[in-house]
């Protein structure tokens, strides 16, 4: 008698397990489906979130003509294990191919074709996803001669949580058959639904951001599902201290064309960015990068950075690791008086191709202009509570103000911005002498006084490390101070 064979339609199949069914299963995809003996069929289930990612493999015993396929689901970040269908593991042909939803994308639909050869009796599969109502690509198994393509889609608000096999053989003319279910399910709540940043101890990068190197963050954008353009930010040299000055344009530029890839990247950097100030807040300190400014002095630069040449300023563009494009600077005359007005644009325009090396340098100027700026600014404080001092002060005095101005805007000194304070040089040659003139005093004993008392207080500056230039300033301005 001949052994009795299962037809397997899909309404059959869909009462027969229709304990395990509910309104969120979106019925078979509609392949032809047969089988001799009892149907194989495996579930799986994210427990956490929703299926991200889709893993086959492939198996062939040529012996007995039996086609194999086995499957693994990708939940958010995580792979699961593999649904334990039966898989010849000495098969003599086995592949493995996977697919991950760019950007963290949730599984939507699902789409298989079924091709057969009838030479080897040869049955295959290949497996298309839907990712947040996107169609990708087949994975790319092994296929020949289409026969049948189905799919199936979650209803409109909903994402792909579980998955069901069903596995089904043919004794005559030895036909593998394998049909599939998707379960779906909305979002518990809304924040269940948005893709977020990935755990930066899941993927071995360290909390403070600013000392990543390229490589981590080719890493980090790779973990983000965007691995199609995780090189092109390491040749752009983006270090963790740059990253977070990223622009949507710089995206476009380095060949991210897909506006909703920049949009989420730009959403999970901000997300990135709170999450390593609330750890900064929370050890209690500030986080730096290892790139830091460099000790003018030791850099061999003068500390009158403005008056930098070419030259001058391409050494400093050595001394910040930037030694490469150096010769950009001389080519374009690049002076101590104009590097602070240079931005990405004129970076961009001179011949500067990677967008992480314009963004340390213009960030180093900035921190290297606003270190000027506070260092200037306690010079003028000092100049302020000094000057009142000299003998016969009283009401105001226009000289005085105007030395003030004068020495103040005279006193740019780069010794600041190297992090090591501000040091005056050496003191030669005469800075109001040791006797003052008569002038402007009255006469008699008032006279040498005053020019005493003035003396002292030009001494006075110079020891509190007033530099020469400023001493010399406030002598000119000022009539009582001139020797």
């Amino acid at each position: 008698m001949a052994a009795r064979r299962h037809v397997l339609a899909a309404p059959h199949l869909l009462l027969l397990l229709a304990r395990m069914a509910t309104a969120e299963w979106t019925g078979l995809l509609g392949l032809p489906f047969e089988s001799d003996k009892p149907v194989e069929q495996r579930a799986m289930h994210c427990q956490m979130g929703y299926i991200t990612g889709l893993q086959v493999r492939r198996g062939r015993n040529s012996k007995d003509d039996t086609d194999f396929y086995d499957f693994k689901l990708k939940c958010g970040s995580r792979w699961g294990p593999w649904s334990g269908m039966s898989f010849d593991e000495t098969a003599s042909a086995k592949e493995e191919k996977s697919f991950e939803c760019p950007m963290k994308m949730h599984m939507t639909g699902l789409e298989v074709k079924q091709g057969r050869k009838e030479i080897g009796d040869v049955d295959t599969y290949d497996f298309k996803l839907q990712c947040s109502g996107v169609w990708q690509d087949f994975l790319g198994l092994s296929f020949s001669n289409e026969k049948q393509v189905a799919h199936k889609e979650c209803p409109a608000g909903m994402m792909a949580w579980g998955w069901r096999a069903y596995r089904g053989f043919v004794k005559k003319n030895d036909r593998d058959y394998y049909e599939f279910d998707l379960n779906c399910k909305t979002a518990e709540s809304s924040a269940a639904a948005v893709r977020r940043a990935p755990s930066l101890k899941d993927i071995g990068l360290p909390q403070n951001v600013f000392v990543w190197s390229a490589k981590d963050v080719a890493r980090w954008v790779t973990s983000l599902g965007l691995a199609e353009h995780a090189a092109a930010f390491e040749s752009n040299k983006l270090q963790g201290d740059v990253i977070f000055l990223l622009l949507e344009s710089h995206l476009t530029d380095m060949g991210m064309k897909k506006i909703g890839d920049r949009l989420y990247f730009m959403e999970v950097l901000t997300q990135l960015h709170d999450a390593t100030n609330a750890w900064s807040r929370a050890i209690g300190q500030g986080l730096s990068s290892t790139r830091t400014l460099p000790n003018l002095q030791r850099a061999g630069l003068p500390t009158e950075v403005i008056s930098w040449s070419a030259k001058e300023v391409a050494s400093f563009l050595r001394a910040i690791g930037l030694g490469e494009w150096q010769e950009l600077i001389m080519k374009h005359r690049i002076q101590g008086d104009v590097m602070f007005s240079l931005n990405e644009e004129n970076l961009s325009e001179m011949g500067m191709s990677r967008i992480g090396d314009r963004l340390f340098l213009v960030d180093c100027l900035q921190s290297l202009y606003e270190e000027l700026t506070t260092w200037k600014k306690k010079q003028e404080a000092k100049i302020r509570t000094t000057v009142p001092a000299l003998p016969g002060a009283g009401g105001s005095d226009p000289y005085r103000e105007h030395a003030r101005n004068q020495a103040a805007a005279q006193g740019y000194s780069s010794q600041a911005a190297a992090g090591s304070g501000y040091a005056a040089g050496s003191v030669h040659g005469r800075a109001g002498g040791g006797t003052a003139s008569a002038a402007g005093y009255g006469g008699g004993g008032q006279q040498a006084s005053g020019g005493q008392q003035a003396s002292a207080l030009l001494k006075q500056l110079l020891a509190q490390g007033y530099s020469m230039q400023e001493v010399m300033a406030l002598a000119q301005s000022n009539p009582k101070l001139m020797a």
